[in-house]
């Protein structure tokens, strides 16, 4: 990625719009979303407004190419995660996503336990995570968003 500048946003309808038209190939397929219409029915995160602040996109012009979402949780914990545009997936983007929105999370949440999930089979995206210093704390088996049962890895930030 040669220019890393972004324009960053809270999460609207128009970015919710792009992200459910996002469609990812082979096992990465498990990440694709209902229509924006479904998500809006059931409620989804990205298409409720009072969650919006949760939510940073991250636009190129007026397309989304990445987001972050920042939960909040009990114990001081805050829950990370990150969707990328499947044409920016391998190449170098992720991290600097990762790092941008990690960044954006230290300065709402200070003194707070950053932690993801990851489905175990998606060494990419584990790689990325270790690079820039979460550990593995567990396996666990859970449902997925689909209701399937699935094999995710939680992982924490290490603390500086």
């Amino acid at each position: 990625m040669e220019d890393l500048n972004f324009k960053k946003i809270s999460m609207n309808d128009n970015a919710a719009k792009q992200i459910a038209s996002w469609h990812y190939e082979g096992d990465y397929a498990n990440y694709n979303l209902p229509t924006y219409e479904e998500m809006k029915e059931k409620n989804y995160g990205i298409t409720n407004p009072e969650k919006a602040k949760n939510y940073i996109c991250y636009l190129k012009e007026e397309e989304v190419i990445a987001y972050i979402n920042m939960k909040e949780m009990e114990d001081k914990k805050i829950y990370f995660g990150i969707g990328l545009k499947p044409e920016f997936c391998g190449k170098g983007l992720g991290s600097h996503i990762l790092k941008d929105g990690l960044e954006e999370i230290k300065n709402r949440y200070h003194n707070y336990i950053i932690y993801l999930e990851v489905r175990s089979w998606n060494i990419r995206a584990i790689k990325a995570y270790k690079k820039i210093g979460f550990l593995i704390d567990k396996t666990v088996i859970k449902k997925d968003r689909l209701g399937q049962d699935c094999e995710f890895i939680e992982m924490t930030l290490k603390q500086d």
